[in-house]
């Protein structure tokens, strides 16, 4: 569907735009893992390294006395947000900005308190999202740092991620080996049906506003993010003499991929669902082919969710894309926003991400189907160049069926993951 010249003005647009997002350090050019201070944090305190947001353009910080996020006004986002910043950090060789991985993780790592608790959301002068954890894609993101750089892997930035891995461990694991977000909000996909699904289905049994089942579910896509994460720790420690960590961390995340198959896999649905009170919720969300984006599915799983399901158009394969939300499903829509209680939210119910198609056209190439990886790169790239011509800029999501921006311009973020999408076609 793109042409070349759609492909070209994609990844032009990209390189030229990306390195807005970034932002200078603050304090300190060398780094360091120490915790932060207790008691209340102070301005230009929190982000020592450069560090990311979202949207490019901004002044980072700048609604830092607001009540109300400027993302919930206008769609800039003018904080640093945990899976955002890996994401871009993983393809900052290609924007000219290498060692920015090591910034990412130095900025959270530097956060942690003694349990393990790092927030989601910073900027220079604030912590957002109180209480909510990290996701877990530090040990990746530092990873991929190790790997580009050729470093050695430092002994206390491992045992800082140790930490933070074991937070999930003490807090979050269920007694089935699965784990549990937090709520809907901190997941990152923040009105995801999969992690409300039973407070819709209770509604007439009772009509309580706003209770939802917070802490309660058992969910695919964090159950995939920690099993990657082990490995991923497990790998470092491979680069050490911690010949016993490798191994801990190895099994730790064999165990949950096992868990997982075995628990989640939905054989009716072809897809992974998630788990309430030892039963499925079935239910079809980007977020039940996590562990097929993510590499953690068997070759006999993977090869039938992606022709029954991922890439059915009677599901999720839509004009422009994969919806974030199985089209055959009764709520999917294609809201600019969605609500989660009384809060307005990025809607995640039906609209077109690049993440979730970023990582299928990968998945796509891992499991031999070079083909559809190809025509799936090019419905979104034929999005994104729709979108920079008409509008002059690149958005959070799209509507699949026409291709429409729906929510907060200037954003790039993961969005620079199409830049491995205008690689894939110009190959």
């Amino acid at each position: 569907m793109a042409s070349k010249a759609d492909i070209l003005l994609v990844g032009k647009f990209l390189r030229e735009q990306a390195p807005l997002c970034i932002h200078k350090e603050t304090q300190i050019a060398a780094h360091s893992t120490e915790p932060a201070s207790t008691g209340k944090l102070q301005s230009d305190k929190l982000l020592s390294f450069r560090f990311v947001t979202p949207s490019y353009g901004v002044k980072a910080g700048a609604d830092d006395q607001s009540e109300i996020a400027d993302r919930s006004l206008s769609g800039h986002y003018l904080q640093m947000y945990d899976w955002d910043a890996c994401f871009f950090s993983t393809k900052a060789e290609v924007i000219g900005a290498p060692g920015l991985a090591l910034d990412v993780v130095s900025n959270f790592l530097a956060l942690i308190d003694d349990e393990g608790h790092i927030p989601r959301t910073v900027s220079p002068g604030r912590i957002w999202d109180a209480g909510d954890q990290c996701k877990p894609f530090l040990a990746s993101t530092y990873k991929h740092y190790i790997r580009e750089s050729k470093a050695a892997p430092d002994p206390l930035v491992l045992k800082k991620l140790e930490s933070f891995l074991a937070y999930f461990e003490e807090k979050r694991k269920s007694k089935n080996n699965l784990y549990r977000w937090r709520n809907v909000l901190e997941s990152g996909v923040d009105d995801n049906l999969a992690l409300i699904a039973p407070r819709e289905a209770a509604k007439n049994e009772d009509d309580s506003f706003c209770h939802f089942v917070d802490g309660e579910i058992e969910a695919s896509d964090l159950s995939t993010y920690l099993a990657v994460e082990f490995q991923a720790l497990s790998d470092l420690y491979k680069d050490t003499a911690s010949s016993g960590d490798c191994k801990i961390w190895q099994d730790k995340s064999k165990c949950l991929i096992e868990s997982i198959e075995t628990l989640m896999f939905n054989d009716k649905l072809s897809i992974y669902c998630n788990r309430y009170k030892d039963e499925q919720l079935e239910l079809k969300s980007w977020t039940g082919l996590a562990p097929i984006l993510f590499g953690i599915a068997s070759k006999e799983h993977g090869r039938q969710i992606i022709e029954n399901t991922m890439l059915n158009p009677k599901h999720f394969l839509r004009p422009f894309g994969l919806a974030s939300h199985a089209v055959s499903e009764p709520l999917a829509n294609q809201q600019r926003r969605g609500l989660y209680g009384r809060a307005i939210v990025s809607n995640w119910q039906g609209p077109m991400w690049v993440l979730p198609n970023a990582l299928a056209v990968k998945a796509l190439l891992g499991y031999g189907y070079e083909e559809q990886a190809r025509e799936l790169a090019g419905r979104v790239i034929k999005c994104l160049a729709e979108s920079i011509e008409k509008h002059g800029t690149l958005y959070e999501n799209y509507d699949t069926e026409s291709g429409a921006p729906l929510w907060a311009p200037q954003f790039i973020s993961w969005n620079i993951l199409a830049l491995d999408l205008v690689h894939l076609l110009l190959h």
